[in-house]
């Protein structure tokens, strides 16, 4: 919230902190085009913050109070022009500090603070991992580290000055450009270095590190022909596992002059990896800070997905410098006009790299999983928030991911074409602004229009996309005259209630659709624009015959909807088979393992469709079926659990666990030769270099699962020896196929991954989280042991997700009946929260879905809950708690 000068000082004195609203936003009544800062860092736990304010006031006629944020700041001195303020002069508490009668003309204000990073387990502003300080300031850090608006529309040059001890930290980093090294003139034992970043920017991405790291060195040449130097720093031992990201840094850059046009703006970038960090990256101006996570990798410490993930991160960061560094956000309710759109990019940058089919796949699954299952709980909120109470709690899959489809539903309905004109134009006109989802939208149909012809759709109505939460959900019907060969199809929209919103308007929904006929394959496809409640769209001249064509709907998942056509099992074994659309096909594939799991969880198994999937699924593994071994892999993945859970009519985890391993048992059992087939097809590409033989080690340790399911001792055997192996990818997959099962190979694998991988933080959190994630008798004691294990870090928030997170990933265990999984869950969440209230918060909710469940387990849902209600708990956490018990 955001209103007048001295209404929030008077709010803010009251101790009162009610939520911010964006109807309440007003421009920050002054401008600040430079800022110094003079960091001097004499310990871990004492570093003093010298910072002159350069203000220039938006009405030089009426004086307007200057409030300036500020938390666990000593204030050591306050000075105006370079005089003293008299204490009267100001105001100061535990958050702020003001001037009520600042100068109308333009004035320096230079603060003296006091900070200690070592005592800030909060992981933001500036902190201490692991004898290094460094920041993480998005959102509301900078006010941790000196008195500042610490608010996004407000643009500064800045220009850093670090002095700290050589030996302790050698290496002193900042934003922009280095502009001089030396040590000190009268102590040799302490150096300084000074960075001036020429490019404006709001405090967020204001980043500082200082500490003994090693350097990994490289260069690119741009576009044009300038020459940027790369840097990336980490701890010392950690430099073999650099040159994955390094690479993965040089890509985006290429990639985004080739697709986008832009190219790096400054003489240097650099990344820091950090164990202690909140996020999974942060994408400061020039000086990246990652989560060790996302950057130290190889093939025999990481994952295909993972490598994967940690290329698309890196893009993710550096695509920032134009959608989110050089045009920012207005405000945070604007947040998803640069991780929606950073987002969409990062997709397509893996796309075209890669595979965009399976690309697209992935997306999908994950919104499915994961958004849509927040779209429709106590958090659901829109992708543009009218208000908020706590800003980290807004870091969700809807500002990202669905913020994302928003942009994706633009490029459908527009074209590639028009919609890159739109990008051209919106990098050209808000370049150094602070934007709004709004300018974005403007600019992309401006661009898109500026051939004269018309959109397709109406961009006010697309519009509530960024204001209506709730997933849409689509109802498909169709009336086929098999004597004219007319297909008809009627499709009707509506979104469900979401908290504080109980009517919802129809939207723009784009649907890509074709028909499969018989021996003919599929047509041709065609954009459909449903934007009334109910709407009709006739298809003429198709071959008169008795049956219907097969619909295939919502080709390459062309909005973020959920959608029932009443299709035919015929219909979907014909898509499943056929489809030339890959997410058309697997979405099938996704539908019939739907049929099968929910009816097992429900102690109803439906025989004979398993039958006939058993006949598809021999097709598929057949020497003469499908051939390549990612696409197999993909359409033989069953759905996620949240998906599964939503179609329950009370939610039931542990059955659906149960009904999912007892289908591995059967099909491994009545598949075995073809997939043992399978196996030795695939052998000789598995040892290929990331990303050559990603499918064939996907298909592998899927097929794995199937068979140590069924009993079969040699797949057990290799899967556990897989473990020992160089390759992470199948060392996990034996791993996660062994884990369901009760055997001496899983004991063995878990005992050979602790051992081999205790020495490394980045992957032991791995084996936290399997061993909290397996199911066993005594699974909730075995948790409670890992927080007290040697390697254990409660302030590392990767830790305390491994264990916590595995704990939810157990569902046997964390949802018993008796609410004990619940309950130690709370209590964990009340002791993370007094350290680390972001972590806390997003643990927090675990227990959104409560009111899906049956009326034994919200029981004790409820009771967990009000453990939690009774503590002392961060805004952060009370802010969701407070919404899941609504």
């Amino acid at each position: 919230m955001v209103p007048t000068a001295s209404s929030e000082s008077a709010i803010s004195w009251a101790g009162v902190t009610p939520p911010k609203r964006l109807s309440d936003y007003r421009p920050f009544p002054f401008s600040i085009p430079r800022i110094e800062l003079n960091v001097v860092v004499h310990q871990p736990d004492s570093v003093l913050v010298t910072a002159d304010l350069h203000l220039e006031p938006s009405d030089s006629k009426a004086a307007t109070p200057l409030i300036l944020r500020g938390v666990d700041l000593e204030l050591i001195s306050i000075l105006l022009d370079g005089h003293p303020l008299e204490s009267s002069s100001y105001l100061l508490n535990d958050e702020q500090l003001e001037i009520p009668s600042p100068p109308t003309q333009p004035f320096t204000l230079t603060t003296v603070s006091r900070l200690d990073p070592q005592a800030n387990t909060s992981l933001e502003g500036l902190y201490e991992s692991g004898g290094m300080l460094t920041t993480q300031c998005e959102a509301e850090g900078f006010r941790r580290i000196t008195f500042h608006p610490d608010r996004p529309d407000v643009l500064s040059r800045y220009r850093v000055r670090i002095e700290a001890d050589r030996a302790r930290f050698p290496v002193l980093l900042s934003n922009g450009n280095e502009i001089s090294a030396s040590a000190l003139a009268d102590d040799a034992s302490r150096h300084e270095v000074v960075w001036e970043d020429p490019f404006p920017k709001p405090s967020y991405l204001f980043a500082l590190v200082a500490g003994d790291l090693r350097e990994i060195k490289d260069h690119y040449s741009t576009a044009s022909g300038r020459d940027v130097t790369l840097r990336l720093h980490v701890e010392a031992g950690d430099e073999p596992f650099t040159a994955h990201a390094m690479a993965s840094l040089k890509r985006s850059m290429a990639w985004d002059e080739s697709v986008y046009g832009l190219e790096y703006d400054l003489d240097e970038f650099n990344t820091v990896a950090v164990r202690h960090f909140n996020m999974g990256a942060m994408e400061n101006k020039s000086l990246n800070i990652f989560n060790s996570k996302l950057v130290l990798a190889d093939a025999e410490s990481a994952t295909d997905g993972e490598l994967e993930r940690i290329e698309s991160v890196v893009g993710h960061e550096y695509f920032h410098n134009w959608s989110g560094n050089r045009i920012t956000c207005r405000d945070w309710f604007q947040l998803s006009l640069k991780e929606g759109l950073t987002v969409f990019r990062d997709q397509c940058f893996t796309a075209d790299l890669h595979s965009e089919p399976l690309k697209r796949i992935e997306d999908a699954a994950m919104l499915r999983n994961t958004q849509f299952r927040e779209d429709s709980g106590p958090t659901a909120h829109p992708v543009k928030p009218d208000s908020y109470q706590a800003i980290d709690n807004f870091y969700t899959t809807t500002i990202y991911e669905k913020g994302a489809e928003l942009i994706r539903m633009l490029r459908t309905l527009l074209g590639p074409e028009r919609f890159m004109r739109g990008m051209s134009l919106y990098f050209k006109r808000h370049d150094g602004e602070a934007a709004t989802t709004e300018d974005f939208v403007n600019a992309i149909v401006d661009g898109a229009g500026a051939d004269g012809q018309p959109l397709g759709f109406d961009v006010e109505q697309f519009r509530l996309w960024y204001h209506q939460a709730g997933t849409p959900h689509v109802t498909v019907k169709s009336h086929w005259d098999g004597e004219a060969g007319r297909l008809s199809l009627t499709l009707q929209q509506s979104t469900p209630p979401t908290p504080g919103q109980e009517r919802k308007q129809p939207l723009v929904i784009p649907v890509l659709w074709s028909v499969l006929q018989a021996n003919e394959g599929a047509g041709e496809e065609r954009l459909f624009v449903l934007d009334q409640e109910t709407q009709t769209v006739v298809l003429e001249g198709l071959s008169p015959a008795a049956q219907p064509p097969v619909v295939s709907l919502f080709r390459r998942f062309s909005a973020p909807v959920t959608w029932a056509s009443g299709q035919a099992l015929d219909d979907l074994f014909a898509l499943f088979a056929g489809d030339n659309d890959a997410f058309a096909r697997w979405d099938a594939g996704q539908q019939l393992w739907k049929r099968l799991i929910l009816p097992r969880a429900a102690g109803t198994p439906e025989s004979e469709l398993e039958s006939r999937m058993l006949d598809a699924l021999g097709q598929l593994l057949a020497v003469d079926g499908e051939k390549d071994p990612a696409v197999l892999a993909t359409l033989l993945a069953f759905p996620g659990p949240a998906e599964l859970e939503s179609l329950q009519k009370e939610a039931d985890p542990p059955a659906l666990e149960r009904a999912t391993c007892e289908l591995r048992e059967l099909l491994g059992s009545q598949l075995a030769p073809l997939l043992t087939s399978r196996l030795d097809g695939v052998a000789s590409s598995l040892d290929q270099v990331w990303p050559a033989g990603q499918g064939e080690r996907q298909l592998t340790g899927l097929i794995w699962s199937w068979l140590a399911a069924a009993g079969d001792s040699g797949a057990r055997s290799d899967a556990a020896q897989a473990v020992e192996g160089p390759s992470m990818t199948l060392a996990r997959a034996g791993l996660r196929a062994l884990q369901p099962i009760d055997c001496d190979e899983r004991d063995q694998a878990l005992r050979s991954f602790h051992d081999r991988w205790q020495e490394r933080p980045v992957i032991f959190d791995t084996w936290f989280s399997l061993e909290a994630s397996t199911p066993r008798a005594d699974a909730l004691e075995r948790v409670a042991a890992l927080l007290d294990h040697p390697r254990y870090d409660p302030m590392a928030p990767n830790s305390v997700r491994a264990v916590l997170g595995g704990l939810v990933g157990n569902p046997r265990v964390f949802h018993a009946l008796d609410g004990s999984g619940y309950q130690f869950m709370a209590e964990q969440i009340i002791a993370v929260d007094q350290r680390n209230a972001i972590t806390a918060s997003r643990l927090a909710k675990v227990f959104s879905r409560w009111r899906t469940y049956g009326s034994e387990r919200q029981a004790a849902v409820k009771r967990a809950l009000s453990t939690l209600a009774s503590a002392d708990l961060s805004t952060n956490t009370r802010e969701v708690v407070t919404l899941m018990e609504a």
